[in-house]
């Protein structure tokens, strides 16, 4: 099994950069934002996640080990396949993909090419149940972890969590105090 792999960028495809390893060319797929960080000729090195089937040998690669842990936990949602894991990925950052699930917001989701309202819904469902194993927060900044801390406070006030956060969405306050004192006027 391939756990990441240390190269230099050979060629960059639309969807895929071939990576050579003393030698040896690798085709690995990687969402669209890591592959515009990509240019040829650079030194890299990529998590890994291989899909083996029947007819195929597939590489997936990812900049962050989190970034691979999160495309394996979307591959176990039922009818997510690796193509639709990847354009999830390529389309929403971690980032969103936190507000979708904090907002329950499936029509964000319907964003992502190839999942309809349908499928948004039952993907949300599942998303929630594994919201734990997501590993989302790892990349959020001080400034959701203020959000964060300012959405909670708010939800204690009795306030509905989707009213809080459109609320916080339009402050410009940076700590949590400044958020809840806006969105508290907002909300009145």
């Amino acid at each position: 099994m391939i756990a990441k792999l240390k190269g230099t960028v050979d060629e960059l495809k639309p969807s895929s950069l071939y990576l050579d390893v003393n030698g040896v060319v690798y085709e690995i797929f990687t969402p669209l934002p890591l592959l515009e960080e990509f240019s040829e000729e650079q030194k890299t090195v990529i998590y890994i996640s291989e899909i083996i089937r029947e007819d195929s040998y597939t590489l997936y690669g990812f900049k962050e080990f989190s970034d691979k842990t999160l495309f394996e936990e979307l591959l176990k949602i039922n009818g997510i396949g690796a193509k639709v894991a990847i354009a999830i990925l390529s389309t929403l950052s971690k980032a969103e993909l936190s507000h979708i699930l904090d907002s329950e917001d499936e029509r964000a989701l319907t964003k992502v090419p190839k999942i309809g309202p349908k499928s948004a819904k039952k993907i949300l469902i599942e998303l929630l149940s594994i919201r734990d194993r997501l590993d989302l927060e790892s990349q959020a900044d001080s400034g959701s972890r203020e959000k964060s801390v300012a959405v909670e406070a708010l939800e204690q006030l009795g306030f509905p969590r989707k009213d809080i956060l459109k609320a916080i969405d339009s402050c410009t306050g940076e700590t949590h105090q400044e958020l809840i004192r806006e969105s508290l006027r907002l909300l009145s």
